[in-house]
C-alpha cells in the first residue's frame, strides 16, 4: 500500500456510509453538521492502518467488519468524564437513596453506570457508597460498569487515572481510596483494589433490542449518553431501563437531558433523577 503525500478529504459518500454504519451499530445520530468531526476522529485511525483515503478505508472496514467496527466505533464516541461530576446526584445518592436502602434493610445494592467511559462515575458512585457506609454495617453492593468501547473499558479496568484526572477529587478522598505512584509511576493514581472489586466493567451496546443482563438495578445512572440518540433509538433505551429497574428505582440522567415527551414510563424526582412508575397489574391492558 503506498502512502500518499497527504490524506485525503472525506468525501460525501464515504461521510454518509460511514454514518449509517455508526448509527445501525451505535445508535449515534450524525447530521451533516458532523462532518468535519467524522474525518477528523477516523483519520487517526487511517493512519494506524497505513490507508490514506477514506473510499479505501470504507473497502477495510467492510471485509473486515465484525473486528473493525469496535475500532470504528472507538473512534466515535466522545468520553468526557470526571469524578463527581454534576455532584448533586452524589448527593442525592449519600442522602436520599443509599439512606431510604439502608433503612428498609436491603442486604444487597445493584447500580448501574451505563455509558461508564473511563470509570471515574462507576468509581465516584463507590466511593459515595464507601463514605456512606463508613461507620455502619455496608450491604452487598454490586456496581456494573458499560460501554461501547473498548478502550475505555479497558482504562476503567485499569483503574489508573493521572494527576489531572483525579485533580478535583478532596485529598482525604484520594489518600483513602487511591494509591499514590512512585517512581516510574510518580504522577499517576490507581484506584484501591477492595473498591475495584465491587465494580465490573462490561461492553454493552445501549442499542441492542435486548440486554444480556440478569440483575434489576435499584439505580440507574445514564448520564450525558442519550443527547446522541435520536428520538425511536431514546424510546427503545428507556423500555430496557425500564425492564431493568426495581420497582423502587431510579433512573439518574445528565443534566442537558430529560425524559419529556419520551416515555410516561417514569416520573421527575428532581435533579434530573426519575423514578420508576409501578403500574396496578390489574389496570394493564
Amino acid at each position: 500500500m503506498t502512502a500518499c503525500a497527504g490524506m485525503r478529504a472525506l468525501e460525501e459518500k464515504e461521510f454518509h456510509l460511514l454514518k449509517n454504519v455508526i448509527y445501525r451499530e451505535s445508535g449515534i445520530h450524525l447530521t451533516e453538521m458532523k462532518k468535519a468531526l467524522v474525518q477528523a476522529r477516523v483519520m487517526k485511525r487511517l493512519r494506524e492502518l497505513k490507508i490514506w483515503n477514506y473510499k479505501e478505508y470504507c473497502c477495510y472496514l467492510s471485509d473486515n467488519y465484525d473486528r473493525e467496527i469496535i475500532n470504528l466505533i472507538n473512534c466515535i464516541t466522545t468520553n468526557k468524564t470526571d469524578f463527581f461530576r454534576e455532584p448533586k446526584h452524589f448527593e442525592f445518592l449519600k442522602e436520599a437513596a443509599l439512606p431510604a436502602f439502608e433503612k428498609a434493610g436491603r442486604k444487597q445494592v445493584s447500580i448501574w453506570s451505563a455509558g461508564c467511559s473511563t470509570g471515574a462515575e462507576p468509581y465516584s458512585i463507590a466511593i459515595t457508597v464507601f463514605e456512606y457506609f463508613r461507620d455502619k454495617k455496608i450491604p452487598d453492593i454490586k456496581i456494573l460498569a458499560t460501554d461501547i468501547d473498548t478502550e475505555v473499558l479497558r482504562k476503567g479496568e485499569s483503574g489508573i487515572y493521572t494527576s489531572d484526572e483525579v485533580g478535583s477529587i478532596d485529598q482525604d478522598i484520594l489518600q483513602n481510596y487511591f494509591m499514590r505512584g512512585v517512581g516510574q509511576n510518580s504522577g499517576l493514581f490507581k484506584v484501591k483494589d477492595f473498591m475495584k472489586k465491587i465494580i465490573h466493567f462490561d461492553r454493552l451496546n445501549l442499542l441492542n433490542d435486548t440486554y444480556p443482563l440478569r440483575t434489576v438495578f435499584d439505580i440507574i445512572f445514564c448520564r450525558n449518553v442519550i443527547i446522541y440518540f435520536d428520538v425511536e433509538s431514546r424510546q427503545s433505551v428507556f423500555k430496557n431501563f425500564y425492564d431493568y429497574l426495581a420497582e423502587d428505582g431510579y433512573l439518574v440522567m445528565g443534566h442537558s437531558e430529560t425524559l419529556a415527551s419520551l416515555t410516561n414510563k417514569f416520573y421527575f424526582y428532581g435533579n434530573t433523577i426519575y423514578r420508576k412508575v409501578v403500574r396496578d397489574a390489574r389496570s394493564a391492558c
